[in-house]
């Protein structure tokens, strides 16, 4: 088993920190029960991905504005270690 925790002090100097964008369905509609969840390096590529997420399973072509603005506002940034 592969432990995701750095066990030395070399491992610990390779790991990194990286922060990304991160949103989620349930995010946006609790009662959607989608537990789709993507994480991207900047909020552009975040929502493109949010798009076509939207698109090919709930059959939404484009975000009415209040959907677009809850989502905006559920954005998360979350730190990462790599």
């Amino acid at each position: 088993m592969v432990s995701s925790t750095p066990t030395t002090e070399e491992e610990k100097k390779i790991m990194a920190a990286k922060e990304y964008k991160q949103l989620g369905c349930l995010d946006v509609d609790a009662s959607a029960g989608c537990a789709f969840q993507v994480r991207a390096e900047t909020e552009a590529e975040l929502f493109q991905l949010v798009a076509m997420h939207a698109k090919h399973s709930h059959k939404i072509d484009s975000l009415p504005p209040e959907m677009a603005a809850k989502a905006k506002a559920a954005v998360k940034t979350v730190t990462v270690t790599v």
